[in-house]
């Protein structure tokens, strides 16, 4: 789309949004660190697409066609130019009409709202839709039944966070190292537990003890003066902050998780606690990492969020934010949550307006929190 035949592009809400993540991705942190070895999804207008904004290596990018644009030949042809060159080509909420059918030449990943399809109305396209070489991604997954049936049909690639959801099982009793991770995080987190007692209960799992002076002393927090003890530990890095780290420690302890549970645990803790700095104008304040991190508890013990953190002694304030949303640290949590699904409402706009928290810095805490848990996890 062009403006009255002038010869630059127009830059829709749409188009900013996406330069916006691409800058942010590609030019304040390197794609790799964000990403490692795994494909980005990015989301193009056919604007982007046929002006060819921006120039970057087709090596990880996924160029994801936004379900709400108009096909022209110049699209059509657009795509096949940049599939020549080596870029892969998604089909955003995609539906087979008079109209879209032209596009599925062009596509390398078909993606499916599961939520809005049925997906068994498609059980007779799968295979064709295959065989042309063609993967199949099955979009919003919101549980383990509709994984289980798109992987069924077909389905190659899944979106959606059905694995951060808890699969309750009635009559199933707790294992018995989940029930020891959960005394632990239990008792390091009571709003009256001393500094004293936070070193003992660290200190009496061997562990635990072992893998927090190993990430201390590892080549991304290395101290000028090797750490080679807990207390040591808890002195450097503060209660507040050790308490997160064995947190997080505590629950990548837990048999039989998927390792993308943990990620997406560390992604929007550390985005929390970014967002929180903003309206704080503190560096790590209290409470944001622990909200975010604790949001998808449920999700490791496969228990019912409501139970398990009353067992947890958190203050008042943190249960509200975790159960309600309610005050800074519930809207932020809201919001995190809300980002990483890619279902931002009005009422986050407008609570991220009261905080001056522009959409530049929001992509950043976001883009930075997949950063850190890549580090986190090497």
């Amino acid at each position: 789309m062009n403006n009255g035949g002038a010869n630059h592009a127009v830059i829709g809400n749409q188009d900013s949004a996406t330069i916006d993540v691409l800058l942010a991705a590609y030019n304040d942190l390197s794609i790799n660190d964000v990403i490692g070895k795994q494909l980005a999804f990015v989301n193009f207008t056919s604007n982007l697409i046929i002006n060819n904004l921006p120039p970057l290596s087709p090596k990880q990018l996924v160029i994801e066609l936004l379900e709400d644009q108009a096909v022209t030949p110049e699209l059509i042809k657009a795509l096949k130019h940049l599939r020549s060159k080596g870029y892969k080509i998604a089909l955003d909420d995609f539906c087979l009409t008079k109209e879209t059918l032209s596009l599925i030449e062009c596509a390398d990943i078909i993606k499916l709202d599961v939520l809005d399809q049925a997906p068994e109305t498609w059980a007779n396209y799968i295979p064709k839709l295959k065989a042309r070489g063609i993967t199949m991604l099955a979009e919003k997954v919101e549980n383990y039944e509709i994984y289980e049936q798109c992987k069924e049909l077909g389905f190659e690639l899944f979106q959606g966070y059905f694995f951060a959801k808890p699969k309750i099982l009635s009559g199933k009793k707790m294992s018995r190292n989940a029930m020891s991770v959960l005394q632990l995080i239990g008792k390091l987190n009571k709003t009256d537990v001393d500094f004293d007692d936070v070193i003992n209960t660290i200190s009496a799992d061997v562990g635990l003890s072992y893998n927090l002076l190993r990430t201390l002393n590892s080549g991304m927090y290395a101290q000028m003066k090797k750490v080679d003890s807990v207390r040591q530990a808890a002195v450097t890095l503060g209660l507040n902050n050790l308490r997160n780290w064995i947190n997080l420690l505590a629950l990548g302890s837990l048999d039989n998780k998927p390792q993308i549970l943990l990620e997406t645990a560390m992604v929007r803790a550390k985005m929390c606690e970014l967002l929180g700095e903003i309206i704080t104008k503190k560096p790590a304040p209290d409470g944001y990492f622990t909200i975010g991190l604790f949001s998808v508890i449920d999700a490791f013990f496969d228990t019912p969020l409501e139970n398990l953190i009353k067992k947890l002694g958190l203050s008042e304030e943190l249960l509200s934010a975790l159960l309600h949303y309610k005050g800074d640290k519930g809207k932020i949590l809201r919001i995190a949550i809300h980002y990483q699904e890619d279902k931002l409402t009005k009422d986050d706009l407008a609570n991220l307006e009261d905080y001056n928290i522009s959409n530049q810095e929001l992509t950043q805490a976001y883009l930075n929190g997949l950063y850190w848990s890549k580090e986190q996890t090497k």
